[in-house]
């Protein structure tokens, strides 16, 4: 079929017929100083009539006779479309552009049929060449594009025609430039489906007013909504998704719920589906790996299946600075509500949960009044147990510590408590303590050994790094016996022992005496318990090793007791090593300086210096003379008759010592003996005069004893006579011996 389109410019071509005309006759066609053409009959101008032409088209000349060029005609009721140069429009399609009445209106071309005798088909449905073409009473037909007829819609085409019993999109383009695609089925009957569901070829699909089937999208009718799929088929088959891209870029995927059947989506709140609860929006969102906080406040959770949790369950979260990866655990209830905001009991055992739900592991939670618990990783409450924690500095050292949950899971904090029979402290944070603690009071010192357990007794402890400086007598127990020491804790209250007052404190330990410092440390060797003269007096001495004697233990006083020890180190003179004895309170047997002390001990007697050392041989005590044995292993005092070596001669005396162990001076057993030694007469002389101190001059034989009752006559022939008490009678001469000497073997030093 032709179609033309009337411009506003176009060529004319005008075939002229020239015909004779006589002067005469003013008669058909006629031509004008302007070049119009107009038609004469009965010498009048033909108007409003259609007039053959010369090549026998038809022309139509207007009510001012002129032929009408690019315009409608109306004649006897039909319409028509008169040409540029005269001609109607027969037997073809026609486009006229409209005039915009404002810039922003666009150009719109509408399109007319004229049949073969020129008339616009008008008001109703043609065919043309086999096709159905509808047209309004103005002629012009509706071209690719919905039109509505009454109550119906219908499609019409340049190829197609009347679209019937087919589906077909239009495509347009929005205000912003993006593309839309609208789905419309046209019955057999042309009429396009509207205003509701219809089945389709087996696919229930929904056509709106103006008979658009929406795709991939929401459909809501009455306050229900429903969802038709990419190919716009109803869904109602169950669960369902939905997916795209968001404004950031991000893939998402978004469940619904269509029931079976109606295709109903489920919305506004809580629905349950084969026994499983679900929550859904307002617009039919399923709600899955997220939360929802209904108006109460209550929490609940749903997993990537939109199930609403109960139990146990845990959510990981995404860190979208670093990546990394983080657990929360929660527990719902029987109806899916999250515990918040407190502890809970949960098959036997607490659990807190915050806020939000969280439930609190390897945390601490700290109440109103102040008291502390803490949840283990599995995020039960510790309760009547021990736990440790192990953490990490800020200089990137460990830091481990162990902890005491009490009933109810409260912390031990900030003092002793007794925990399965043994003690143990803990300080503010709730920290067990171990080592040393001074417990408030500085005077109060105590021990808990790694366990924890507060130490009673003797301890075998290693001596803390400080403890040394700026002081001696602990830098010399270190330096004497390495960094380990022995202290002794109260056996009731734990309190350790040492010297408050002073350099050191002796104690009495299970009847035995013991040294500490002013640090707790038992002290062993010599210790100068105080100033005294001489200076051993002022010393004690505590066993070093045990095997220094099997009946003593390390550390503990000597006490009635000898002992071979090297001398102190502190004391100047004296020997280097020496027998000493030790009394009951410890001291040291002694005597003052430059003079020796008779010290009686289980029944004998010894000498000890003013060093302390027992002294042994002939010695002068008192101006008195006393004999001590040989060697410092045997020096016990002699008492009785002995032979012995003194400083006087270079062979053996016989000496007599009293009871007391003092040298005799006088007489016994008819012996003459001054300070202990025998007086001899001179064996050459035989027989001397001697001065026996509390008798008088006797008379004294070679062999030492006193003359009595006797005559005799000496080396020089002189008689001597005595009577019975051993008196002289008659002296041989006026000669008096000298006494006899001893010469001590030792002499006490200064």
């Amino acid at each position: 079929m032709k179609r033309y389109r009337i411009g506003k410019w176009f060529m004319i071509f005008l075939f002229i017929m020239f015909y004779t005309f006589t002067s005469y006759a003013l008669e058909g066609w006629q031509q004008d100083g302007e070049g119009q053409w107009y038609y004469m009959q009965d010498e009048r101008k033909v108007i409003n009539q259609w007039v053959a032409w010369p090549d026998g088209s038809l022309r139509f000349v207007g009510k001012n006779g002129l032929i009408v060029r690019k315009d409608w005609v109306t004649y006897e009721g039909n319409r028509y479309y008169i040409k540029e140069d005269g001609t109607r429009c027969e037997n073809e399609w026609f486009g006229i552009d409209s005039v915009p009445t404002s810039p922003d209106i666009e150009v719109k071309t509408n399109w007319y049929y004229a049949d073969a005798d020129g008339k616009i088909y008008r008001n109703g449905w043609y065919d043309i060449n086999g096709k159905q073409y509808y047209f309004y009473s103005g002629g012009n037909c509706p071209l690719n594009e919905i039109f509505k007829l009454g109550e119906s819609r219908h499609y019409v085409d340049w190829d197609s025609g009347l679209y019937q019993n087919t589906w077909f999109t239009i495509t347009n383009t929005s205000s912003k430039g993006a593309s839309y695609t609208y789905w419309y089925y046209a019955k057999p009957d042309g009429t396009l489906l509207m205003n509701g569901w219809y089945d389709v070829e087996g696919g229930i699909y929904y056509f709106d007013a103006n008979g658009n089937s929406p795709r991939k999208s929401w459909v809501d009718i009455e306050g229900e909504r429903y969802y038709v799929d990419d190919n716009g088929i109803k869904q109602e088959n169950g669960w369902f998704t939905i997916s795209g891209v968001n404004s950031k870029g991000q893939a998402y995927s978004n469940w619904y719920y269509a029931e079976p059947g109606s295709g109903l989506i489920k919305r506004w709140g809580w629905h349950e589906i084969e026994r499983n609860w679900y929550y859904f929006d307002n617009n039919g969102l399923s709600y899955r790996n997220r939360w929802y906080v209904a108006e109460d406040k209550k929490r609940y959770y749903f997993n990537s299946a939109g199930i609403l949790l109960t139990g146990w369950f845990k959510v990981a979260i995404k860190n979208t600075a670093t990546g990394a990866m983080t657990e929360n655990w929660y527990y719902a209830d029987e109806n899916g509500s999250v515990r918040t905001d407190g502890y809970y009991e949960i098959t036997g055992k607490q659990y807190y949960f915050g806020t939000n739900g969280v439930m609190y592991k390897n945390q601490w939670v700290i109440s109103k009044n102040g008291s502390k618990r803490y949840l283990s990783d599995t995020g039960e409450l510790y309760e009547n147990c021990w736990f440790h924690i192990e953490e990490t500095n800020e200089d990137g050292t460990d830091n481990s510590n162990w902890f005491y949950a009490g009933d109810n899971g409260k912390i031990c904090v900030n003092r002793w408590y007794t925990i399965d029979g043994k003690e143990y402290h803990f300080n503010k944070a709730g920290e067990m303590s171990t080592g040393w603690l001074a417990d408030g009071d500085t005077n109060n010192i105590f021990y808990c050994g790694e366990d924890g357990a507060r130490r009673y007794g003797w301890q075998w402890l290693e001596i803390p790094d400080g403890w040394s400086d700026d002081n001696e007598i602990v830098s010399g127990y270190i330096g004497e016996y390495g960094d380990y020491a022995y202290f002794y804790f109260d056996p009731q209250n734990g309190k350790k022992k040492y010297c408050t007052s002073g350099t050191y404190r002796e104690l009495t330990i299970e009847g035995k005496t013991y040294c500490f410092d002013t640090k707790g440390i038992m002290q062993m060797g010599w210790i100068p318990i105080k100033s005294t003269s001489p200076a051993i007096k002022g010393y004690r001495y505590y066993i070093t090793d045990s095997k220094e004697t099997s009946s003593l233990r390390q550390g503990q006083r000597l006490e009635n007791i000898w002992m071979e020890l090297d001398s102190p180190g502190t004391i100047d003179g004296g020997s280097d090593r020496g027998r000493y004895y030790f009394t009951a309170c410890g001291e040291p047997a002694c005597g003052l300086p430059g003079k020796y002390m008779i010290k009686k001990i289980q029944g004998k007697r010894y000498a000890f210096d003013g060093y302390g050392n027992v002294a042994w041989g002939l010695l002068e005590i008192g101006n008195e003379f006393y004999y001590f044995g040989e060697s410092a292993k045997r020096c016990a005092g002699v008492t009785g008759r002995c032979t012995i070596i003194d400083g006087a001669d270079s062979r053996k005396s016989v000496y007599r010592f009293d009871g007391e162990g003092k040298g005799i001076t006088g007489v016994r057993d008819g012996y003459f003996y001054y300070k202990g030694k025998l007086q001899r007469a001179d064996t050459a002389a035989e027989y001397e005069a001697f001065e026996v101190p509390g008798i008088g001059v006797r008379l004294i034989n070679s062999s030492g004893k006193v003359v009595k009752k006797a005559k005799v006559k000496d080396g020089d022939g002189a008689l001597w006579v005595t009577n019975t008490s051993g008196v002289i009678m008659q002296y041989g001469s006026d000669y008096i011996a000298q006494t006899s000497l001893p010469e001590p073997t030792a002499m006490a030093p200064d």
